[in-house]
């Protein structure tokens, strides 16, 4: 969600986008349809500054869609996994606190140690899972299980709770989490606007968007550049 925030505020600044800020999925797929349709048919008669403006607009457009798309997800997610989230948080909280308990007497206890941090880790999983993802339990029940998944599955998906699992632990360690477990024993949460830790593909995906981007900018106030240098000398003639 941040990565898409971002481009959103690089890419859609025009005054028409205003209105598509936010907007539903049906009404931007509308505006794309329509100026690529413009484009399409009077693409050879409109002036290149207009063309621009166009192209900039459906890029940003294109952007705001598929925010509106992640939104949508996070919203269906929300929904399905609100209550295995509830009582895996209320699992992990209760574990954490027996843990705590457990090291009142014995500090120096190794085994109670890692048991301990293992707890605020469960935590921080539970709380900063990305909201855009399929919720994997810390906990499986026959409850909550998917009894419908082959073998397949279920290996892909304990390489990918792992995967997010260790994602975790490193940024526990960085002390670079959305929310951080001081916070969680505060009684936080993930904000409206956060969509949890970022995996590494997105983060690939940001740099390769920046990149792209930057360029594109330099393409442009190059192409201003040796714009107003032609006007200025047609000007001196």
């Amino acid at each position: 969600m941040a990565r898409i925030q971002r481009r959103r505020n690089n890419a859609g600044s025009s005054l028409e986008m205003a209105q598509f800020i936010d907007a539903g999925v049906n009404k931007i797929k509308k505006r794309i349809r329509d100026i690529e349709r413009l484009l399409k048919k009077k693409g050879d008669i409109l002036p290149d500054t207009v063309i621009v403006e166009k192209e900039r607009t459906l890029e940003a457009l294109k952007i705001e869609l598929e925010n509106a798309h992640l939104q949508q997800k996070i919203k269906q997610n929300a929904k399905k996994y609100h209550m295995i989230k509830f009582f895996e948080r209320k699992k992990a909280m209760r574990k954490y606190k027996k843990a705590a308990k457990a090291i009142e007497d014995d500090s120096d206890n190794k085994e109670k140690q890692a048991e301990l941090l293992k707890t605020k880790i469960d935590l921080c999983y539970v709380v900063n899972f990305p909201k855009s993802e399929k919720y994997i339990a810390l906990y499986p029940s026959n409850e909550n299980e998917d009894n419908t998944e082959d073998t397949t599955t279920k290996e892909k998906s304990d390489i990918k709770k792992k995967y997010i699992y260790d994602l975790i632990i490193k940024q526990f360690q960085d002390n670079t989490l959305p929310v951080s477990f001081k916070s969680i024993l505060e009684g936080k949460k993930l904000d409206k606007q956060h969509n949890g830790i970022r995996l590494e593909a997105d983060r690939e995906e940001d740099e390769k968007e920046e990149q792209e981007y930057s360029s594109s900018e330099r393409k442009t106030k190059a192409s201003n550049g040796a714009e107003a240098e032609e006007e200025e000398d047609d000007f001196f003639e």
